[in-house]
């Protein structure tokens, strides 16, 4: 990931056209905070609907929605940087693209289903 990020400081020079347009995406992408949003404030409306809290003080209802808002960020961020990677990863001809696999298969070893698959020309499964 490292590789990336700098290369995406140094303007992406090495980067496909294709590169780029996943890159801008990725950067772009609003999925994880609407996701954490939605999840957010779900959970402070059915504490609210529940009377959970009700003597309490008002803030205190953040406490269960910050929990209910990191979870599913995390784990849709995670996701999707997962994705971008391997999207990265599927160029040919491009010396950057060979040399991020270069280190995702030093970091992940042999027989890798994300290696076989992209040296075998599939698409992965989502």
């Amino acid at each position: 990931m490292e590789r990336v990020h700098a290369e995406i400081e140094q303007g992406g020079k090495a980067f496909s056209e294709r590169q780029r347009e996943l890159t801008s995406w990725q950067q772009g992408d609003v999925v994880p905070t609407l996701l954490g949003l939605f999840f957010g404030c779900s959970c402070i409306m059915l504490c609210r609907r529940l009377a959970f809290f009700g003597k309490a003080p008002r803030p205190l209802v953040l406490v269960p929605a910050v929990p209910c808002y990191l979870v599913p960020y995390q784990v849709s961020y995670h996701v999707r940087e997962a994705e971008y990677l391997i999207e990265m990863m599927r160029e040919d001809k491009q010396k950057f693209a060979k040399r991020l696999r270069a280190k995702f298969q030093v970091a992940s070893g042999d027989g890798s289903a994300v290696l076989d698959d992209l040296e075998s020309g599939y698409d992965i499964d989502e």
